[in-house]
């Protein structure tokens, strides 16, 4: 398969050295920096599926998508921030069809990113991948996977045969990371807001990670807000996942889907120490948007966008003192 990854952080690198080992050929679209220490060292994945290393002759970087040979390509990741998509699906769109791309794989987190592509792209076109999957970048072309809660899935939102990904996620699964088409992505997409709602703020703000969340009652009170809130906007919106309410959610989360990620610092946390902005829009800020079209009171995800944004806020103040001291 001929892939196309755009976006060169952790996930992005992390799949396309996946991608790499089960020999598949791979064009990277990263920041100039990134691609220039990607062609230096090559592409390096380590953590809990072992070490995996490719040198820079086993694919290809460039830092826009003009300078990105003529396609066709099998599939295009999008491995960018979520308030990125706006301006990734432009210059996807752009470029379209001289690149002849047959599938969009929107591997991002958050609400929202589907409805962004589809003002661009086709429905036939765009597909979501569901990543519950940790990845740090220790170094520009490292991608470090910590933890890793469930394979990831792949699908369509609104119906569509997933079937031609079929060959892309077994080159993923070859290559070390689990993965696989399911029939209804869009469940899983509303549990990974649910899990990545509950932990990501709160791991950010209180700045420990997910483990200490689930072990203090005060943490907890706060997540079961957070998630019966998550659960009455889902259903005004019309939308569902995989439990009927809070409680049964809550029971599968401490139960099976903390404990393998509880020494892992959430991406919110990591954003907030590295002075970028976060997700918090697409996240817990989605569920206050929804929740105040359709007439749902969301006080503890409104304040907990309101304790991020003033994180976000102060890091950037405190970057520009320092750089004027």
């Amino acid at each position: 398969m001929n892939i196309l990854i755009y976006g060169g952080g952790s996930v992005g690198l992390g799949l396309a050295a996946c991608l790499l080992k089960s020999d598949q050929r791979v064009t990277i679209v990263a920041r100039e920096s990134t691609c220039d220490a990607l062609r230096e060292g090559g592409i390096i994945r380590e953590g809990i599926f072992g070490r995996f290393e490719a040198p820079s002759s086993a694919f290809s970087c460039y830092s826009t998508l003009e300078a990105v040979p003529q396609g066709p390509f099998d599939v295009a990741c999008v491995a960018t921030k979520s308030f990125d998509s706006e301006s990734a699906a432009g210059d996807l769109a752009a470029h379209a069809e001289r690149l002849e791309i047959d599938a969009i794989l929107l591997c991002q987190n958050g609400y929202g990113n589907y409805e962004v592509f589809r003002r661009f792209f086709p429905k036939e076109a765009v597909f979501n991948a569901r990543v519950i999957t940790g990845f740090c970048r220790p170094r520009p072309n490292e991608s470090r996977i910590t933890v890793h809660a469930a394979p990831v899935h792949v699908g369509h939102l609104e119906g569509v045969s997933a079937e031609k990904l079929i060959p892309f996620c077994e080159a993923v699964a070859a290559g070390g990371l689990p993965c696989r088409v399911v029939e209804d992505v869009g469940k899983d997409l509303w549990a990974k807001i649910l899990y990545n709602g509950l932990l990501n703020p709160l791991g950010a703000i209180f700045q420990v990670p997910y483990g200490r969340l689930g072990e203090s009652a005060h943490t907890r009170f706060l997540m079961r807000q957070l998630a019966e809130e998550t659960f009455a906007v889902m259903k005004a919106v019309g939308a569902s996942t995989h439990w009927d309410d809070a409680g049964a959610y809550l029971e599968a989360f401490y139960g099976s889907m903390l404990p393998p990620t509880a020494d892992h610092e959430s991406s919110m946390l990591q954003d907030i120490r590295a002075g970028r902005r976060t997700e918090i829009n697409a996240l817990n800020g989605a569920v206050v948007r929804l929740g105040d079209d359709k007439g749902v009171d969301t006080p503890v995800n409104r304040t907990v966008v309101e304790q991020i944004r003033f994180l976000e806020e102060r890091k950037k103040k405190g970057e520009r003192l320092k750089a004027k001291g």
